[in-house]
């Protein structure tokens, strides 16, 4: 077909769509007594219009900063402070109005460097921190702030690659998962470990990480300093891990700290490195990769495709308490919500999610007495109706609860929809 051809018979499906549209009736049209064929029409476009309006985000955001900015100049910190926690839009929502709350988490981070030690936080949430895009800018942020290095804790076997580091394995492994897919297995002992996921060693093999060639990747990701490693012994030989670096044998591994069966062994570089792989010998399981530097803060990034954030209360309890023991997290992040929004049809639905919830939260206190929680909310979410996008029902009804379970549960929320605007 010439171009000319071409050009006429999109034209036509243009002008056909066109008709379509100017003469189409705003409330549909029934098709089969039970069923309505809805289309954009041409009075419903003109009114969606007219009810558009424009607003200068940047605008906004920049005249809160320059006050922000004047208050803290004045030194008036304190009115500042306070403000923010009670009245600000994008302000952390405390448990009782505690505002010392995160004081235990900011002593930490203020004396990590002097100290030599990583303070953890660990971010767990839905396909939305995927490929490390949310955690990665916390986490660069948090470092600037308080120094540290690293991309933070990683998996053997990942499902998704992530942004911030890149990983690869030879040798026989599986990987088992609480989120199981095609390529990972189930573990009848539900000891998953804190990544939710653990590799199994047979007869060794080699994990290699290198630095993240892309452009997500943050600066101070791209530096590791320090590796550590939580695994177990399988079966009566021991699991052994040897550093190389630049194919020769690299620094020598110490076992920092054992609970029950999980021990904790790290490798200190005499400079940060960008590349390096680690040999294992035997058979062992591995439960998380750390890469970090010699002090300062990270952030772990855990990512659930399809999770509402109700999975944790089906993994092994002690085996939870001896990994969180000895990653040390200070501060574990809960974000999810998105995935239950599609599946809740009443209050009596959010009921139960509330439900679901304050079992995890009373499991994490278990497993994880050390670490304050935060709760991060779901954004605005969209679903058609009569042809409009439009935020779903119940989803104002299921933040608010959401708030207040938290709050009630003496657990720090964070409301993204609200931010949002």
């Amino acid at each position: 077909m010439r171009q000319s051809g071409v050009f006429v018979f999109f034209l036509c499906v243009f002008l056909v769509i066109l008709g379509i549209w100017y003469v189409f009736p705003s409330e549909g049209v029934k098709v089969g007594g039970s069923r309505t064929l809805r289309f954009m029409s041409f009075e419903q476009s003109l009114a969606d219009a007219g009810n558009r309006r424009s607003v200068d985000v940047d605008s906004i955001l920049l005249k809160k900063q320059m006050r922000e900015s004047l208050m803290a100049e004045s030194g008036d910190s304190v009115s500042l402070f306070h403000r923010i926690l009670t009245s600000d839009p994008d302000r952390i929502y405390l448990p009782e109005g505690n505002y010392h709350y995160f004081d235990s988490l900011f002593f930490a981070l203020d004396s990590a460097s002097a100290r030599g030690r990583v303070v953890r936080i660990m971010h767990y949430g839905d396909s939305q921190l995927e490929m490390d895009r949310i955690s990665s800018v916390l986490r660069q942020k948090l470092q600037e702030r308080f120094g540290g290095c690293g991309p933070g804790m990683v998996p053997v076997l990942p499902k998704i690659a992530s942004s911030s580091v890149s990983v690869s394995h030879s040798g026989r492994m599986s990987r088992f998962s609480r989120m199981p897919d095609s390529l990972s297995h189930r573990d009848p002992r539900h000891r998953y470990g804190i990544m939710t996921q653990f590799a199994s060693v047979y007869e060794g093999g080699r994990f290699t990480f290198r630095e993240a060639n892309t452009r997500y990747s943050q600066p101070l990701s791209r530096r590791v300093k320090k590796v550590s490693m939580l695994k177990s012994d399988k079966g009566t030989a021991p699991f052994r891990i040897k550093a190389l670096n630049d194919s020769k044998d690299g620094p020598d591994g110490t076992v920092e700290n054992v609970e029950g069966d999980i021990s904790l062994c790290s490798w200190t570089f005499e400079d940060s490195v960008s590349t390096a792989s680690f040999q294992f010998i035997g058979n062992g399981d591995v439960y998380g990769i750390m890469l970090d530097g010699e002090s300062g803060v990270t952030v772990d990034n855990v990512a659930l495709r399809g999770s509402s954030g109700n999975i944790f209360t089906n993994m092994d309890t002690l085996s939870m308490s001896r990994l969180f023991s000895l990653a040390g997290h200070r501060m574990i992040i809960l974000e999810f919500g998105g995935n239950a929004m599609p599946g809740i049809s009443s209050h009596k639905g959010i009921s139960r999610y509330m439900t679901e919830l304050e079992k995890q939260f009373d499991y994490f206190r278990k497993v994880a007495p050390q670490a304050i929680l935060l709760f991060v909310g779901p954004a605005d979410m969209s679903k058609s109706v009569g042809g409009r996008m439009v935020t779903w029902p119940l989803l104002p009804d299921l933040i608010d609860s959401l708030r207040t379970t938290c709050l009630d549960n003496g657990i720090a929320f964070w409301d993204t929809f609200r931010m949002m605007g």
